[in-house]
């Protein structure tokens, strides 16, 4: 029974010990232009930085319109798409084209969502504006 015991807390120790995995960390996330114009050739443009302890697996960005009555209008556009990542930290800067002349002058929200390689994952959000 002693023995029993000692291995059961030996068992729970080492058990204990096991490395912990972190969610990843959105370290930056910025939009270029906050007040992008509606052209033809017009691009979000945001700067992201994400680390993890484990290793980064993908991020998806995606666009919703947040503004009054937007899906009701003519041409709402909502945007979603995976972008894999490999390694520990990643920093860089990504375009994505607006659909000009179909995009609706509004408020969007950009959000991403970052995996990493264990399946954890760590969203943020930042708005930006289609002006025309």
């Amino acid at each position: 029974m002693k023995n029993f015991f000692a291995l059961s807390i030996v068992l729970i120790l080492m058990a204990s010990c096991q490395p912990q995995n972190d969610a990843p960390t959105i370290n930056s996330f910025t939009i270029v232009n906050t007040n992008i114009q509606k052209a033809d050739g017009a691009v979000l443009e945001f700067i992201y930085e994400f680390s993890d302890d484990n290793g980064l697996n993908q991020f998806r960005a995606s666009v919703l319109d947040n503004f009054v009555d937007a899906r009701l209008q003519s041409a709402p556009w909502n945007y979603e798409k995976d972008y894999n990542l490999s390694g520990t930290s990643v920093i860089e800067t990504l375009q994505i084209a607006l659909p000009y002349p179909d995009l609706e002058p509004g408020r969007y929200e950009l959000t991403i969502t970052v995996q990493d390689i264990d399946g954890k994952e760590t969203p943020q959000k930042n708005t930006f504006y289609v002006i025309e």
